[in-house]
């Protein structure tokens, strides 16, 4: 690999296998103790993501190498900023507001970079520390009922567990809607795509006797469109230890901190409270990412990954990378419904 963007660039051998890696990594971190030595990581992170930046510095440190946070300047270009961290780094952890800006720094950058979040697109390593949550709890990833709660309406987080969750037989996914919105297009695609079962409730106590795992997210007033229908539908998503009473033993309770209301302490102290262990995978996962990057390359440079334009029209999504690096070639593929899909940002386009 010269690259991490997405979790999709995984085949589902290739997804199993970075699972067992990160599995491995957990019981041997000693076995790589000097893997980056003389290297060093690069942390650019123009938006702030607390616990993944530890992630990745722990990670190198771990391993034996340096790191250092790269100063974002939102005036220079990326490509500007990608050619200095490859003058002076061995790997870039970018976590950028645009989508599809480490898709775009790979064009340029002549070490590998890994996406540490693309605006509200995809967050490839912490879904690949989720999916190896479910596994190292569970022992298994399939023929379960999974329950998330949150807003359905665009969450990446959820996006990235729900792909991978979706290849694997015998899954029935949950939906508790904290807002009462529906799920988005793109959630239900990706289930019809292997004909995944699906129901939305919009509480979380009546599903929650059948759930084998929950995996929750942050709810703040900001998912709601008025503070009174915050308060007037709290109640309805928030896990305590009084719900916890109707739920299976072997329940597994993920979140991907920080937590907002949505998840009582009271729960922290319940042995199925499993997401103080994910901070753990969290590392876990950034050290097997970088062991696939740099793992028998020979040498500190690769190639650029430029990609010539496909299409002579750009995307018009505001938050697409193109929105603010016009020099970016356009890059689109078609899908199977004959639309144009913006390679950077997956803005769909018919074809006129």
């Amino acid at each position: 690999m010269e690259r991490f963007i997405d979790i999709t660039d995984f085949t589902r051998e290739e997804l199993r296998e970075a699972i067992n890696l990160v599995t491995f990594v957990k019981d041997n971190q000693h076995v790589y103790s000097s893997e980056l030595k003389n290297r060093t990581i690069v942390n650019a992170f123009y938006n702030e993501d607390r616990n993944a930046k530890m992630a990745f510095s722990t990670a190198a440190t771990r391993m034996g190498g340096m790191h250092f946070d790269f100063k974002c300047d939102e005036q220079e270009s990326l490509r500007d900023a990608v050619m200095t961290m490859s003058s002076c780094g061995d790997v870039i952890v970018l976590n950028h507001p645009k989508k599809g800006a480490a898709r775009a720094a790979s064009l340029y950058a002549t070490i590998p970079v890994i996406n540490a979040g693309d605006g509200d697109r995809a967050y490839p390593v912490k879904t690949l520390a989720d999916i190896s949550s479910v596994w190292i709890e569970k022992n298994h990833i399939s023929n379960m009922k999974i329950g998330f709660v949150g807003d359905f309406s665009n969450n990446a987080l959820v996006r990235g567990l729900l792909q991978c969750l979706n290849i694997y037989k015998g899954n029935e996914f949950v939906f508790i809607s904290v807002n009462g919105k529906p799920i988005s297009d793109d959630f239900i695609s990706i289930m019809d795509k292997r004909e995944k079962p699906f129901v939305v409730y919009d509480n979380i106590a009546e599903p929650l006797p059948e759930l084998d795992v929950l995996y929750m997210t942050k709810v703040t007033k900001d998912n709601f469109d008025s503070p009174i229908q915050y308060e007037a539908r709290k109640h309805n998503f928030v896990l305590d230890e009084r719900l916890l009473l109707t739920a299976k033993p072997d329940l597994v309770i993920l979140h991907q901190f920080p937590r907002g209301e949505e998840l009582d302490m009271s729960v922290d102290s319940d042995e199925r409270a499993k997401y103080f262990s994910m901070l753990n995978y969290s590392v876990n996962s950034a050290m097997a990412v970088i062991l696939k990057l740099v793992t028998k390359r020979t040498g500190r440079l690769i190639k650029p990954r430029y990609e010539e334009a496909t299409h002579d029209f750009k995307c018009l999504r505001e938050n697409c990378i193109t929105s603010t690096e016009d020099y970016l070639p356009p890059l689109f593929h078609e899908n199977a419904e004959g639309k144009l899909i913006c390679k950077y940002c997956g803005q769909k386009y018919d074809i006129e």
